[in-house]
C-alpha cells in the first residue's frame, strides 16, 4: 500500500441468506468462454465519488451499508463467495468451497480530492495522480498460479479521503466475468444500496443469468461430443506454440501506461479521416474503429522506429505478429448468441486480422479503419458458436490454445464505451435528491491491464454531463463525446511517440 492509503479493516462477507450456497450445486462448472481467460487475469474497476458539501463524512457511502448491501447482492451472485480451481481431469475452470466468502477492506487516504484534481492541467481527477496510481485504492491481489485457489473472486476496497470523498476499489477475477456482467455486478450492488438506504426491501427486481452458456456440453453423449470436436476451428487449435517477435532488448519486460485524451472534435477528425473518401464506396466506419486503427498505426510505426534504430529488418516472419490486431466483441446481442439479457459470465468474441507493413507505415488511415472495420463485421455467427461448442467438448482444457496471440507482439484494443460505467452507479443523493455520479471510473495502471500493446478505450464523465445537459436523455449531436485511452507499451517505444507533436498532444 501506498503510505498515503492505509488499510484501517479487512473483513470477510457471505451472502445475507446462507441456505442460498448450501443449495448451489459443487463444483459450480464455468463455460468455453470463461476457459479461455487465464485465472491470472481480473477486472479491476475505480470509482471515485466526491462528496457534497451538505453531507456529513459518516452518511456518505458509510462502510456498514455497503458491507450489507454487499451480502444482499451476493443472494443472487452466491457463486462469487467461492474459490476457482481447475478440474482434476479436464483442467476447465470451476468453482469450488462456496462460503469462503468475498474480501472487503476500509481504508483511509488524508489527501483530498479536489487537490489531486488541481494537480492535473485540465482540473480532473484522472488516475496517475491517484495515490500509486490508483493501485493503493484496490485490494492486494497475489497474481502467482500457487494463489489461484486462495484469492477471493471477489474483492471490494472503500476508501475514504479527508474531503469525505469515496472510492470503491472493486476486483473480480476475469474468469467469472467480462467487462458488461463486471459492470451489472457494480449496477446491481449500487441498486441494493440504495433500496437498503432508502428502507425498501433489498431485492433485485431482474436477477442476473450466472450460469455460462454451453456448460451443458459436458453432459453430452460420446456421440455428440465426437461431433463437436470433428468441426475445424480457425482461430483455435491444440497445443502448439506461437513464436514471440517481442521487441529486442534487456529491458523488454517493462511496460508502462500513459492516459490519453481525445476531445470530441478530435475524435470527430480522426472519424473523417478514417472514412474511405471515394463516395460510391458505401463504407463507413465507427468512431471506436476509428480510433482503433490511428493508434495500431501510430504504435506500430513507432516499434518500427525501435528496430531501425537497433538495425533490424521487420520484414522476416518472426516480425509478422507485431502487425497483429485484436479487439473484443459482445456476444449477448440477439443477432450474435441471442444470450439472455441479464447474462454475467464472459460472452466475448475475439476477432483478429493483420495489416500489411507497407500499409501500416504508409497506407491511409481509411483503409487501416477499413481492415479492422471488415474484421468485426465479418465475424460469422454460427462459426463462432461452433468454435465454442468445440472447446467446450475438449476433454483437456489446457490443449486449448488460441491461433493469434496479440501477446505475441501485436496490437489490442478493448472497448469500454458501449455500456457507460458512469450511468446507474450511483450511491447517495444530494440534499435536493439529485443522485451522486462517480466523478471518475477508470482502470488502474497495474496488472492484467499492464500488457504491452493494449489499449482500453473508456468513456468520460462528459458524456453523464452532456445527459444531464439534456434533461437526462441520450440525445447526440455530430460531435462524439469525449474518450480516454489507457495506452500500455514497452517503456522502448514510449519514447519515439513522445517526440511525436502530433501524438504527444493527447498524453495527459
Amino acid at each position: 500500500m501506498s503510505d498515503q492509503v492505509h488499510v484501517v479493516t479487512r473483513a470477510t462477507l457471505n451472502c445475507a441468506n446462507e441456505a442460498i450456497v448450501t443449495a448451489l450445486e459443487s463444483p459450480f462448472r464455468l463455460g468455453p468462454m470463461d476457459y479461455l481467460v487465464s485465472p491470472l487475469l481480473t477486472i479491476e474497476v475505480l470509482f471515485v465519488y466526491r462528496k457534497p458539501t451538505s453531507s456529513r463524512d459518516s452518511d456518505f457511502i458509510p462502510v456498514h451499508r455497503l458491507q450489507q448491501a454487499v451480502s444482499h447482492l451476493l443472494d443472487d451472485y452466491p457463486q462469487l463467495t467461492g474459490r476457482l480451481q481447475a478440474n482434476s481431469i479436464t483442467h476447465a475452470a470451476e468453482i469450488v468451497r462456496f462460503g469462503t466468502g468475498v474480501e472487503f477492506w476500509e481504508a483511509q487516504c488524508k489527501r483530498k480530492l479536489r487537490n489531486i484534481a488541481s494537480s492535473s492541467l485540465s482540473g480532473r481527477i484522472i488516475v496517475p495522480h491517484l495515490p500509486g496510481g490508483g493501485n493503493s485504492l484496490l485490494p492486494i491481489f497475489h497474481s502467482t498460479v500457487g494463489s489461484i485457489s486462495y484469492n477471493a473472486i471477489l474483492a471490494i476496497q472503500h476508501t475514504r479521503f479527508g474531503c469525505g470523498g469515496v472510492s470503491l476499489g472493486i476486483r473480480v477475477n476475469h474468469q467469472v466475468c467480462d467487462a458488461k456482467g463486471f459492470l451489472q455486478l457494480v449496477r446491481d450492488l449500487a441498486e441494493i444500496y440504495r433500496q437498503l438506504r432508502d428502507f425498501s426491501p433489498p431485492t433485485l427486481i431482474f436477477p442476473p443469468e450466472i450460469r455460462s452458456h454451453f456448460r451443458g456440453f459436458h453432459n453430452l453423449s460420446p456421440n455428440g461430443k465426437s461431433k463437436a470436436r470433428s468441426f475445424q476451428p480457425s482461430n483455435f487449435y491444440l497445443q502448439g506454440h506461437t513464436e514471440n517477435a517481442a521487441l529486442p532488448d534487456s529491458d523488454t519486460s517493462k511496460v508502462s501506461a500513459r492516459l490519453l485524451r481525445f476531445s470530441g472534435q478530435e475524435l470527430a477528425d480522426l472519424k473523417c479521416a478514417a472514412t474511405d473518401p471515394d463516395p460510391k464506396s458505401g463504407t463507413w466506419v465507427s468512431t471506436f474503429e476509428a480510433l482503433s486503427a490511428y493508434l495500431y498505426q501510430r504504435v506500430y510505426q513507432a516499434k518500427m522506429q525501435v528496430l531501425e534504430a537497433r538495425g533490424i529488418s521487420p520484414l522476416g516472419p518472426r516480425y509478422k505478429p507485431l502487425r497483429g490486431f485484436w479487439t473484443t466483441m459482445d456476444m449477448r446481442d440477439p443477432t450474435r448468441l441471442k444470450l439472455p439479457p441479464r447474462y454475467f459470465p464472459n460472452a466475448v468474441y475475439c476477432p483478429s486480422t493483420y495489416a500489411s507493413h507497407e500499409n501500416l507505415m504508409r497506407g491511409h488511415l481509411w483503409y487501416i479503419a477499413n481492415i479492422i472495420h471488415y474484421a468485426i463485421r465479418s465475424v460469422d455467427m454460427e462459426d463462432a458458436k461452433k468454435e465454442f461448442e468445440w472447446i467446450a467438448a475438449q476433454p483437456d482444457q489446457s490443449r486449448v490454445k488460441c491461433s493469434n496471440d496479440f501477446l505475441a507482439g501485436g496490437f489490442a484494443v478493448s472497448q469500454w464505451t458501449r455500456d457507460n460505467p458512469y450511468i446507474a452507479v450511483d450511491f447517495e443523493v444530494r440534499e435536493d435528491g439529485r443522485p451522486v455520479p462517480p466523478s471518475l471510473v477508470s482502470l488502474p495502471f497495474r496488472g492484467s491491464y499492464l500488457v504491452d500493446g493494449l489499449a482500453m478505450i473508456l468513456s468520460t464523465e462528459e458524456r453523464l454531463h452532456r445527459r444531464k445537459f439534456n434533461g437526462g436523455t441520450s440525445t447526440e449531436c455530430d460531435i462524439p463525446y469525449a474518450l480516454d485511452v489507457n495506452l500500455a507499451l514497452n517503456d522502448l517505444v514510449w519514447p519515439f511517440l513522445e517526440q511525436d507533436s502530433q501524438f504527444v498532444k493527447y498524453i495527459c
